[in-house]
């Protein structure tokens, strides 16, 4: 298996880098699994782990995912929701790299 660099503090600043894995995006970028910029992404479901402030905490519905974190009102307003609803809600969006990272769109709440 071939090794490639990770982004480093250092590296030249007009290379973009991923959002995902942070390694430099290029023509073979697509080859690691999760796709280049151009490649059309995946529907991932997440779970509302809670609200702090303004700020919405979620994860994906595995419990060893990293927490991300997101405007609570933005996040209600894209789930149809009321912000107070927002913790223990599940919800899948389509997931899609670009070249900031990645782009989350088409919000669905998820009926158990």
């Amino acid at each position: 298996m071939r090794e490639e660099a990770m982004a480093s503090p250092d590296m030249d600043p007009s290379i973009s880098v991923c959002g995902i894995c942070g390694k430099p995006v290029d023509d073979r970028h697509g080859a690691d699994g999760h796709g280049g910029a151009n490649e059309a992404g995946k529907r991932v479901e997440y779970f509302v782990v809670g609200k702090r402030g303004g700020i919405a905490e979620f994860r994906e519905a595995d419990v060893e995912s990293r927490v991300r974190k997101t405007d609570a009102a933005t996040l209600a307003f894209q789930l149809g929701v009321e912000e107070t609803s927002l913790p223990g809600r599940r919800f899948s969006c389509w997931v899609a790299p670009d070249e900031y990272g990645v782009t989350r769109s088409d919000f669905r709440i998820v009926v158990e």
